[in-house]
C-alpha cells in the first residue's frame, strides 16, 4: 500500500513538472515557439534636400533570424534584403554597421524621384511593416558673385508633411537665409496664433545655425497630434520673412469614404503598422488561455490526490 501512494505520488510531480515547464516554455516563447519582432518608435516622415543624404530609420527588437526588406510603396521588387541590395541605383545601401537594432536604408545624392513612401518589412508571416515617407525639397537658391563665391540669396523655405495620422507626431522644418547676417531668431504661428516651447505639452522647437551660408534652422515638433493641430502653420524670421505650410491631422478611425484619397489596402497597413503588438496581442490571448486551462488541470490533480 506505501509502495502504491509513493507511486501516485511520483507520477504526480512527474505530471506537474512537466505541466510547469510546458506552461512557463509557452509565455516566455510565445504560441509560436518564438517572440514575435517589434518595432522600435523612429520618425515617419524624413525631409531632405536634393544632392544630400537621406536615411530613413528603422529599428527592429527580437528579428531573429528573419530578415529586414527594405521597397518603395509604388515598386514591386524589393530594394534590399538584409544588407544585400538588389536595385541598380548605386545609391542605396543599408546601415547596420552597429549589428544592433538599427537597419536603415541610406540614398546618397536623392533627386525628387527619390521621394515617396517606403515600407520596412519583416520576413514573417505575420504584416510586420514600418511605413517611412520622405521628402525632398530644392535647397535655398544661390548666386554667383563676381569673385566666384557662392552666396545665398535672402530666402525663407517650410516643408514637411501636409497630412499625418491622428496621434503621430508633427515635423515641420523652417530654413531662412540672409545676405549678410544670420537670422537671430524664428517665430512660430498656427493659425494666427503664436506658439511657444512647451515641453510638457509635447510642443518643441529647436534652432541651430549655419554660419557660412547665413542660415538659420528651425525645426517645430508636436510629440502627439490632435484633430486641433489642422491648421496652416507659420514661420517667420527675425528680419520678417515668412512661408506658410499647411498640415491635416486625419482621423484614423474615420471610413473610407471620408477620407477619400487613401484606398483600403494602405488604411489597413497603416493600422497595423503604428499598433505593431496587434499580432502579439493575439498571441498573448491564445496564452493566457492556456494557462488557465493548465492551472484548472493542476487543481484537478491535486484535489484528486488529497
Amino acid at each position: 500500500m506505501k509502495k502504491r501512494v509513493e507511486y501516485k505520488s511520483w507520477i504526480k510531480n512527474y505530471l506537474l513538472s512537466i505541466l510547469f515547464t510546458f506552461v512557463f516554455s509557452v509565455s516566455a516563447a510565445g504560441w509560436n515557439g518564438y517572440i514575435l519582432p517589434s518595432f522600435k518608435e523612429t520618425r515617419t516622415n524624413i525631409t531632405v534636400y536634393v544632392g544630400k543624404t537621406a536615411v530613413l530609420p528603422c529599428s527592429i527588437v527580437n528579428l531573429g533570424t528573419k530578415k529586414v526588406i527594405w521597397k518603395r510603396v509604388d515598386q514591386k521588387h524589393a530594394l534590399t534584403i538584409g544588407e544585400f541590395v538588389f536595385t541598380t541605383d548605386e545609391r542605396h545601401s543599408v546601415d547596420h554597421t552597429d549589428k544592433g537594432y538599427k537597419w536603415n536604408l541610406v540614398i546618397k545624392d536623392v533627386t525628387k524621384a527619390h521621394a515617396g513612401l517606403y515600407d520596412c518589412q519583416i520576413s514573417t508571416k505575420e504584416d510586420l511593416v514600418r511605413r517611412i515617407r520622405l521628402y525632398v525639397t530644392d535647397p535655398p537658391p544661390v548666386e554667383e558673385t563676381k569673385e566666384k563665391k557662392t552666396i545665398f540669396r535672402p530666402a525663407i523655405h517650410i516643408s514637411g508633411p501636409n497630412f499625418t495620422e491622428k496621434g503621430e507626431p508633427i515635423r515641420i522644418t523652417c530654413n531662412a537665409t540672409s545676405d549678410s547676417l544670420t537670422p537671430e531668431h524664428m517665430d512660430w504661428f498656427h493659425n494666427g496664433l503664436k506658439l511657444q516651447q512647451n515641453i510638457d505639452a509635447g510642443i518643441l522647437i529647436t534652432e541651430y545655425r549655419h554660419s557660412e551660408t547665413k542660415t538659420l534652422y528651425s525645426v517645430l515638433e508636436i510629440a502627439k497630434s490632435t484633430m486641433k493641430d489642422t491648421g496652416v502653420y507659420i514661420c517667420r524670421s527675425s528680419k520678417k520673412d515668412v512661408d506658410s505650410h499647411h498640415v491635416v491631422v486625419l482621423n484614423a478611425d474615420s471610413s473610407h469614404d471620408k477620407r477619400g484619397f487613401q484606398d483600403k489596402k494602405t488604411v489597413v497597413k497603416s493600422s497595423h503598422m503604428e499598433n505593431p503588438g496587434n499580432s502579439a496581442s493575439s498571441v498573448n490571448r491564445r496564452v493566457h488561455y492556456l494557462m488557465s486551462n493548465c492551472l484548472l488541470i493542476l487543481v484537478t490533480i491535486l484535489a484528486h490526490n488529497r
